[in-house]
């Protein structure tokens, strides 16, 4: 699964909301493996993408010259990874 721009409002970070949603995602689509693109520079969304247990795999660029990316990778093993990130926050 590749997840895509999800956001949460910063009047509404450091709720949870964004580790429910992540959970609610995995389990619905049930996932070996989920990625992601973050902005190196994004510590916030790199603090949550940890916590949600994704790992660093590599830089990644969307075309020559763009902007560089962190590419993370998730190994969704049972529900229960689902459910990890949101333990954590």
């Amino acid at each position: 699964m590749g997840l895509c721009e999800l956001a949460v409002r910063p009047p509404w970070q450091s709720h949870g909301i964004g580790a429910r949603l992540h959970t609610a995602l995995l389990t619905a689509i049930a996932p070996q493996w989920s990625s992601l693109l973050a902005l190196p520079a994004n510590q916030r969304g790199q603090d949550l993408y940890t916590r949600l247990g994704y790992r660093y795999a590599g830089p990644y660029r969307n075309t020559p010259g763009g902007p560089e990316f962190d590419l993370l990778l998730l190994h969704v093993t049972s529900p229960d990874t689902a459910a990890q990130g949101e333990a954590a926050s």
